[in-house]
């Protein structure tokens, strides 16, 4: 036995506490399976989501709501197998939280069950305290909105990896611009290709793009998406090297700015427009304040113009075909909203819908009452306004506080609308890559090009459109991290 007043004694007393202590602390090991499974799972729903019928079909909308909760399911279990904290905003975290609760409470504790065959309500047992006034619709959405919730929150996390971010990025400019070809695609080949995949009295040339049956939908996909596709031509194109990338990416790009044409939206085309202008003189100030060394001048004036002309070529054969397109619709009926949707109507119900609302998905069931006693007097309006079936209010904004009740409308707004803020402080202060600030501008306007037409129809009410938006929104919270890599795919 070692003497114990041995002062070699005592080292090795230290060394071997220390030794144990370095075993307690050993990391957990984790599959790589285990971290990359909700990644590609994610990648796998952002196709899913807009080819299933833009995800507005109930199976469609269920199915998503499963994939994404499964994103969700599949990112908590890494952490808690790994035994750590999800790196989230905090802010961000805690309006999650809020709209969960609020929006679970009025879902369990419905007051009224909706029966949309005759539009009757039949009582439902609950609490003494607000409630849905339709059980199955808010179940539905607050299960969509569940797993859009984990899946952004997820993203936060996630998009802290570069190459993953890149993943994202690319998978969804390239869905955009699949989406945007078959939407071409039904146009050239008229109603025996829509007939592929819509039944005969949902089949409308005017009116269906891609899996969308409403113009304005397929619009604020392709507006969502068109920033992000010219943000990726862009960074490619300061490469010097790979010039058949270049090619690939402009022609994409040319593929989803022709399917915005195509489509017969007019608010969709005019905010097409106005994103266009913002990323062409976010092009020049890039090249002025370089001086142009990075691109001659003389080439981005040739690829316009090459661009331009075969605009101009779409255009003119949409004309001699006699295409219902966006330009035709402009001409023949203007720009004026004024007969959109009956938005006094949904102005009379906000006092009624109070600080928690009807109930998330919920407007549905409560409109066509207010619908029926509303009395225009002698106003001309459309007779639609009295008579048709109104499945969302043409005013995203005010069908959030219908459904939610102020208190709701206050979540969404420090979500949405914080996002927004902060991407756009984090844009002009980052100093990071030109794919970062990149990817980020493109988040934002996405966002923004959603958010404005939200004002005049409801993007926001589609499940794909939702689940685009909420990641472009994970961007923008997220973007104080590490820069994208440069080479782009």
């Amino acid at each position: 036995m070692q003497n114990p007043l041995n002062p070699a004694f005592g080292e090795e007393l230290l060394a071997m506490e220390d030794r144990r202590s370095r075993g307690r602390e050993e990391p957990v090991v984790k599959p790589r399976l285990l971290e990359e499974a909700p990644r590609w799972l994610l990648l796998i729903t952002l196709v899913f989501a807009p080819w299933a019928y833009g995800s507005t079909r109930a199976w469609t909308i269920e199915v998503l709501s499963i994939l994404m909760c499964a994103v969700t399911g599949l990112w908590i279990g890494e952490c808690a197998i790994s035994r750590r904290r999800p790196q989230v905003p905090a802010v961000a975290l805690m309006a999650v939280i809020v709209l969960l609760i609020q929006g679970w409470w009025m879902a369990i504790n419905a007051r009224l069950y909706f029966v949309a065959s005759n539009e009757t309500f039949l009582p439902r047992s609950s609490l003494a305290v607000p409630g849905s006034v339709d059980a199955e619709a808010s179940f539905v959405t607050m299960f969509l909105m569940t797993g859009l919730m984990g899946v952004f929150l997820f993203c936060c996390e996630f998009f802290q990896d570069s190459a993953w971010r890149k993943r994202v990025w690319v998978t969804m400019a390239v869905t955009g611009a699949s989406i945007a070809a078959l939407g071409i695609f039904q146009k050239i080949g008229g109603d025996p290709v829509l007939a592929l995949m819509w039944e005969p009295e949902k089949r409308d040339l005017r009116n269906n793009f891609a899996g969308f049956r409403y113009r304005a939908n397929a619009g604020a996909f392709l507006n969502v998406v068109m920033p992000l596709l010219a943000g990726l031509a862009f960074v490619n194109f300061q490469k010097r090297d790979r010039p058949w990338a270049k090619a690939v990416w402009l022609m994409v790009l040319f593929v989803v700015v022709a399917g915005i044409q195509l489509n017969p939206s007019r608010a969709s085309w005019c905010i097409a427009v106005g994103l266009a202008a913002l990323l062409a003189g976010k092009v020049l100030w890039h090249y002025w304040r370089r001086g142009g060394d990075s691109l001659p001048p003389r080439l981005v004036l040739t690829y316009a113009a090459i661009f331009a002309g075969l605009l101009l070529i779409v255009g003119a054969i949409c004309f001699l075909g006699g295409w219902e397109t966006s330009w035709r619709r402009i001409g023949l009926q203007g720009l004026s909203p004024t007969n959109r949707s009956p938005t006094e109507i949904y102005v009379k119900m906000i006092p009624d819908a109070g600080v928690m609302g009807f109930g998330p998905g919920s407007f549905r069931a409560i409109f066509s009452e207010y619908q029926r006693e509303h009395d225009f007097g002698t106003r001309e309006h459309p007779d639609c306004w009295k008579t048709g079936l109104w499945q969302e209010a043409h005013q995203d904004y005010l069908q959030t506080v219908i459904e939610w009740g102020f208190l709701g409308a206050i979540g969404w707004a420090i979500l949405v609308g914080g996002g927004v803020i902060r991407g756009a402080i984090q844009y002009f202060r980052l100093r990071a890559g030109l794919s970062t600030r990149w990817l980020l501008l493109c988040s934002l306007l996405g966002v923004g090009a959603t958010l404005v037409h939200s004002f005049i129809d409801f993007p926001l009410q589609i499940a794909s459109i939702q689940l685009y938006v909420c990641v472009l929104l994970a961007v923008c919270w997220s973007s104080k991290e590490a820069p994208v890599p440069s080479s782009v795919a």
